[in-house]
């Protein structure tokens, strides 16, 4: 019988990617991701469909019940399998049935650093972000975060089956993201690296230079018109 966890801080001090299944998650993105994975033991979370291009993730994170229910035990995925579970998000038996792990979710708009506890923040890109976090990573790289419709596609595959929701309410993802931004503690980086991405309250940075930093340092991060901006000496 499936039980609410408490989240261990296993990845402490260790850089993280979240991956959103955004249709900027392209082969070259995941390519570049799993060569940080292999080589350079950079730990990876998986949001709901981005297993299907990252089956080497260290963690899956789904939030809907109805997602769960089509994907099942995720099929060919070896990594840890997380969702939330409250009175009015109930998980247990699908947990049970998929191998799910379940920590207690609630609504909010900051990231929680109770380990006992995610704030759901109106998406399951949120929650994962909080899981990176409470497992102890404090440099966090985001790609796949469109939060946007790029060429009529929601995500990379196009739209989820019925009866999953495809109305994502973008603006309420972002505003929960901004509240989240501003709260979080000093020796905690996160850096959005999905080109155009609609999602603003983190640094924009290239995924290259993302990648070769792992510890959230300054150098090539951008503008907000995409040109690239350096720290200042000193």
């Amino acid at each position: 019988m499936a039980e609410v966890e408490r989240i261990a801080p296993d990845w402490s001090g260790e850089p993280c990617i979240v991956a959103a299944p955004g249709p900027s998650l392209t082969d070259e993105v995941v390519k570049r991701c799993r060569m940080k994975r292999w080589f350079d033991g950079w730990r990876i979370i998986a949001v709901q469909d981005s297993y299907r291009l990252m089956p080497f993730a260290d963690a899956l994170y789904g939030c809907d019940s109805h997602w769960w229910n089509i994907h099942k035990t995720c099929d060919g995925f070896a990594g840890e399998r997380w969702s939330t579970h409250a009175q009015d998000n109930e998980k247990l038996k699908e947990a049970d049935a998929y191998g799910l792990r379940l920590v207690a979710g609630k609504d909010g708009d900051r990231f929680s650093f109770d380990p006992g506890l995610i704030y759901y923040g109106s998406n399951s890109g949120f929650q994962a972000v909080n899981l990176a976090l409470l497992k102890g990573c404090r440099y966090i790289v985001l790609v796949g975060f469109d939060m946007r419709v790029v060429e009529g596609k929601r995500h990379f595959f196009g739209d989820h089956p019925k009866p999953c929701h495809n109305g994502a309410d973008y603006g309420t993802f972002a505003r929960r993201f901004d509240s989240a931004a501003v709260h979080l503690p000093g020796d905690v980086r996160i850096v959005n690296a999905t080109p155009g991405s609609a999602l603003r309250c983190f640094p924009m940075m290239d995924l290259e230079a993302a990648l070769a930093d792992t510890a959230g340092r300054q150098d090539g991060l951008l503008h907000r018109d995409g040109t690239e901006r350096h720290a200042a000496a000193g």
